[in-house]
């Protein structure tokens, strides 16, 4: 399942928390690491996940995000990272060969939650959350590893 159109976005700094706030409002702060939630930015359907302490992720269909002049924090567009949409299908198949370090799991994993995990030794971040509000787990691995990624996840596509 491919996301057309769809862009990733890092940001992080000193303000990054603030920046975040400015972008979908006060809910950013009440993000733990790994939750994420759906918001708009300029009417465009969001999903912001919060990697760590000032570090976010943003999903944005439509819309370039640039940081305010006076705000320390750097925000750049993931060329180098992929995102992928799983099918339902492949859920029983990620459980096989995906794993995770405690306390992070993917079973039972709840709605606009993310966790870190490996996929024949290659760094991915599982998120499932809802953009345009339907559900969908998301993978994000590195560009450089898509191919594997899939292979391993859908060898029959």
């Amino acid at each position: 399942m491919d996301l057309p159109h769809y862009q990733l976005w890092d940001f992080a700094g000193v303000d990054g928390l603030q920046f975040a706030k400015t972008l979908v409002g006060d809910a950013a702060g009440r993000l733990a690491p790994f939750q994420s939630l759906e918001a708009t930015i300029a009417d465009y359907p969001c999903s912001l996940l919060r990697l760590c302490e000032n570090n976010f992720r943003l999903g944005v269909r439509g819309v370039a995000i640039q940081s305010p002049a006076k705000m320390r924090v750097w925000v750049k567009q993931c060329e180098t990272i992929q995102a992928i949409a799983l099918p339902n299908s492949s859920t029983p198949n990620l459980l096989q060969i995906a794993t995770t370090k405690p306390p992070h799991r993917l079973q039972n994993l709840a709605l606009n939650r993310a966790i870190p995990a490996r996929i024949n030794n290659i760094s991915v971040l599982i998120w499932y959350h809802s953009p345009l509000e339907k559900p969908v787990l998301e993978l994000h691995t590195a560009v450089k590893n898509i191919v594997i990624v899939k292979a391993t996840l859908l060898p029959d596509s």
